[in-house]
C-alpha cells in the first residue's frame, strides 16, 4: 500500500510495516471507487504525470532498475498512480469464508477476474452481493460478471428494495444489452431485506442496513463477525442539520467500526451548491466517525470530474479538519482501485 494514503496523526506512517505480525480476520479491497459515472484518467493527464516525475528525478534516481523503484516508492500517489477509474464496487472477505460484495459498479468486472482463480472459476463459488441502491453506477458491471454465466456458482443478492429481482433483472433486457439476465448460468437467490432488519450469514457474520439520504433512497451496510471485526460501506449520502435523526442512525450503525466507507464526493462548496443531490464531503465523514468511535475513515465515490491533484487536495483538508474536530487518532485513507486492507 502507498505510505502517502495512510494518514495516521498527520504523517505517512505505512499501515503494513505498522501492522505486519497482526492477525487479520477481514480482508476488505476496493474494486470501484468512482462516483456517478466511470472516470479514468485520460492521455492528457498520463503525460502530465510523466512530466511532472521527470522534472523531478536525479540522475541518481534513474541509475538503475532498483534506483528508479525507490524514487517512484517516494512520490504521492497521485504521481504514480490513479485514485479512480470504475465504480462502486467493494468487496470484504471473512474469515469464515464468506465473499461479500458491496454493488456491482464497473469494478465488478475486475474482481470477476479476481474470484475466477479461486472456487467461482470452476463452478463451485458463493457470493454475497448487497446493492445500496439501483442507481446506474451501482449496477452498470453486473452484465459483465463472469462468474455469473458459469453453472454451479451461486449468488446472493439482498437490497432493501421492493421488486428488487424484477428490477435488478431489467437492466439487462432488450434493446439495453445483447444478453438476458436468463441466460445466466449461475443460480441466484434474491433476499428483499427489511429497513434496521439485520441477517445472518451462516453463524458468525451479521449484516444490519440503515436508511440514508438519496434521491430514490439507499441504504448502508454493516459487516460485523463474530470475533468484533466491523466494516461499515456508506455511500451516496446526505446529511444537513434540518434531519438530525439520520446522522444519529449514521452513528449508530458506524459504532466502533473497524473501517468506515463513506461517499466524500464533494467539496464543502460542492455540499451547498448541490443540496439535495444526496452526496456528502469528507468533513461530515470525519464528524459521524468521530462520534462513532470508528477506527479508520476512508474517501470514497470521488467526484468523476476532479482529477487525482484535487482529491490529493480533498485530503489535506480532510487532515487539517480531523485535527480541528479533535481526533488525531483517526486513520484517513483515500480510497483507490486496488487498495487492499487487512483488519
Amino acid at each position: 500500500m502507498d505510505s502517502s494514503l495512510c494518514i495516521q496523526n498527520g504523517s505517512g506512517n505505512d499501515r503494513e510495516s505498522d501492522t505486519a505480525d497482526k492477525e487479520f480476520n477481514l480482508k476488505l479491497k476496493f474494486w470501484g471507487v468512482s462516483g456517478s459515472i466511470p472516470s479514468p484518467c485520460t492521455s492528457a493527464q498520463i503525460r502530465g504525470k510523466m512530466k511532472n516525475l521527470l522534472a523531478k528525478a536525479t540522475p541518481a534516481d534513474l541509475k538503475d532498475e532498483a534506483s528508479i523503484e525507490a524514487f517512484l516508492l517516494r512520490q504521492p500517489h497521485s504521481s504514480i498512480g490513479t485514485y479512480k477509474g470504475s465504480t462502486s464496487c467493494v468487496q470484504v472477505s471473512t474469515d469464515y469464508g464468506h465473499e461479500i460484495i458491496f454493488d456491482a459498479g464497473t469494478g465488478i468486472r475486475s474482481l470477476a477476474g479476481d474470484l475466477l482463480r479461486g472456487p467461482c472459476g470452476k463452478g463451485q463459488g458463493e457470493l454475497h452481493l448487497f446493492l445500496s441502491h439501483l442507481h446506474w453506477d451501482h449496477i452498470q458491471g453486473f452484465p459483465f460478471f463472469v462468474p455469473a454465466y458459469i453453472p454451479g456458482n451461486r449468488l446472493n443478492i439482498y437490497g432493501v428494495i421492493q421488486d428488487l429481482e424484477k428490477k435488478f433483472r431489467n437492466q439487462m433486457i432488450h434493446p439495453y444489452f445483447p444478453v438476458l439476465f436468463e441466460h445466466l448460468a449461475a443460480s441466484f437467490v434474491f433476499t428483499e431485506l427489511e429497513e434496521r432488519k439485520p441477517i445472518q450469514l451462516g453463524e458468525n457474520v451479521v449484516v444490519h442496513n440503515e436508511r440514508l439520504y438519496h434521491p430514490q433512497v439507499t441504504h448502508a451496510f454493516s459487516v460485523t463477525q463474530i470475533n468484533g471485526k466491523k466494516i461499515v460501506y456508506m455511500t451516496d449520502s446526505e446529511f444537513n442539520l434540518s434531519n438530525m435523526q439520520l446522522i444519529q442512525d449514521a452513528v449508530e450503525i458506524c459504532k466502533d467500526a473497524d473501517a468506515f466507507i463513506f461517499d466524500c464526493q464533494f467539496t464543502f462548496a460542492d455540499c451547498i451548491s448541490k443540496m439535495d443531490w444526496g452526496h456528502s464531503s469528507v468533513f461530515t465523514g470525519i464528524d459521524i466517525a468521530t462520534s462513532a468511535n470508528a477506527k479508520e475513515l476512508f474517501l470514497f465515490h470521488h467526484e468523476p470530474s476532479y482529477d487525482d491533484s484535487k482529491i490529493d487536495q480533498i485530503i489535506e483538508e480532510a487532515i487539517k479538519y480531523r485535527a480541528v474536530a479533535g481526533n488525531r487518532d483517526l486513520k484517513l485513507t483515500g480510497a483507490y482501485e486496488g487498495l487492499e486492507v487487512h483488519i
